[in-house]
């Protein structure tokens, strides 16, 4: 048998979905999946062959000891980490015993933003002008020389949270407060900083107390995903994505392929092909942000690992016919991937979203999705669950999504992102504020609703 580890692979439904769909291909292939994540659902015992319990994913140092302890009397054939939880512990436990995966440095650089912007300018890939800042006077002298509005980030990669829009001197002293404020708070950022320290790499900096200031970088949100084999690029195409206006920095729908020039298309790509190069990104999935404008690109943050944004995957296999994380098992076990693309089809997800605190009181019924995706032809779902709290930007908790929708257009994939849209219509969420009282009665009181 060939026992594939898969560290930290996203929520439980997510996982168990996926193991479940593809479960006749892995046993034909000889495939057994071991599940090594902090929140141990019964329904993975049925997924997973074997299911190891692990510190959650910040404490990273103390989740490569659990299982360097559990691999200890055992052989594993391949590494699974492709998620923003569990990249920097894959690439270490897979550099160890000698499998394919994102290199530590690679996965260094592309969870430190820092690290991927000095990077790229060595390689004369063209990006925003940055620079490190601790105090509200950084951001004034760098805005003095770059012009508002600026963009404050945390150097660790936290998937668009803690993302501040600055736009004139006014705001700057209470945005660097907040941002401070999350730096200390900041998972992402404890486990940038715990990476650093087991994998005995220097980072440049102190993620908890410096943080990246930016110039905002106008132009068409776009992006590449797709996966290196080894030294081969394989990317999915380029794809447009729908932002929430700034000051927020989420995202409510992508769109692919986007409906952009040839020549364009291939400005896009070149950019993205050459900052994957600049950090030696290999053996892994791929996510890059850009804006287009002038007819070049500017990237915005290179990620060593697949997105996966609820229905990203389906997203992508409309265009290639192959769901990414199989492409990632093949990468796992040493296998060539091909990526080929379809050109008779455009796609596009859309999402509702929340950026408020607030409780989830109910969501549709799997009974509600199956009618909507039989009567709008279009796949759905929920990314929530009653009970669920969420929590107002620019909290480093925050995930805004609450439930998506995938559809399909012969000829224009913005057509495609407003059918999406349309389902999403008919699948409400109900919210509620937070509340004074216990939660339990809360609910119960939806419920009776």
């Amino acid at each position: 048998m060939i026992d594939v580890l898969c560290i930290y692979p996203g929520p439980a439904t997510f996982r168990q979905k996926q193991v479940t769909a593809h479960r006749p291909l892995l046993e034909s292939l000889g495939v057994r999946l071991l599940l090594a994540d902090d929140y141990d659902d019964l329904g993975d015992r049925a997924c997973f062959s074997e299911v190891f319990h692990l510190p959650p994913p910040e404490q990273l140092e103390d989740a490569k000891r659990v299982l360097d302890r559990a691999l200890a009397s055992r052989e594993i054939h391949g590494v699974l980490a492709q998620s923003e939880s569990g990249l920097c512990l894959g690439s270490l436990i897979a550099a160890e015993r000698g499998l394919p995966a994102i290199p530590p440095l690679a996965a260094l650089l592309t969870t430190n933003k820092f690290g991927t912007r000095t990077a790229l300018a060595a390689a004369g890939v063209s990006q925003p002008e940055f620079a490190l800042a601790r105090h509200a006077s950084d951001v004034r002298h760098f805005a003095a020389a770059h012009d508002y509005p600026v963009v404050l980030k945390a150097s660790a990669s936290a998937m668009s949270r803690l993302v501040t829009l600055v736009r004139s001197d006014a705001e700057v002293d209470g945005a660097v407060d907040r941002m401070r404020a999350g730096l200390a708070r900041s998972p992402d950022v404890r486990r940038l900083v715990e990476f650093g320290r087991v994998a005995k790499l220097d980072l440049g900096h102190d993620p908890l107390d410096a943080f990246l200031v930016e110039s905002f970088a106008r132009g068409l949100p776009v992006e590449t995903d797709g996966v290196v084999a080894r030294d081969v690029i394989g990317t999915y195409g380029v794809t447009e994505q729908i932002l929430t206006p700034p000051p927020l920095f989420f995202f409510e729908g992508y769109l692919l392929p986007a409906d952009l020039a040839a020549p364009a298309i291939a400005a896009i790509e070149a950019t993205s092909d050459a900052a994957l190069r600049a950090l030696g990104v290999r053996d892994t999935g791929f996510s890059i942000e850009m804006r287009f404008e002038s007819e070049r690109a500017s990237v915005l943050e290179v990620n060593g690992r697949l997105g996966w944004d609820e229905g990203f995957g389906d997203l992508f296999a409309a265009i290639t016919g192959v769901q990414p994380v199989l492409q990632t098992l093949q990468i796992a076990l040493g296998s060539p991937v091909v990526v080929a693309r379809g050109r008779d089809v455009r796609a596009a997800v859309a999402y509702s979203a929340c950026y408020a605190d607030r409780i989830v009181l109910s969501t549709p019924s799997a009974e509600d999705v199956a009618r909507v995706e039989r009567d709008l032809d279009v796949r759905a779902g929920t990314c929530v669950w009653p009970g669920d709290r969420l929590v107002a930007p620019p909290d480093p908790e925050a995930t805004p999504h609450l439930a998506w929708a995938l559809a399909l257009d012969p000829t224009s994939s913005r057509r495609a992102f407003e059918s999406a849209r349309a389902a999403l219509a008919r699948l409400p969420v109900e919210l509620a504020p937070v509340p004074e009282q216990p939660l339990e009665r809360v609910l119960s009181r939806g419920q009776a609703d």
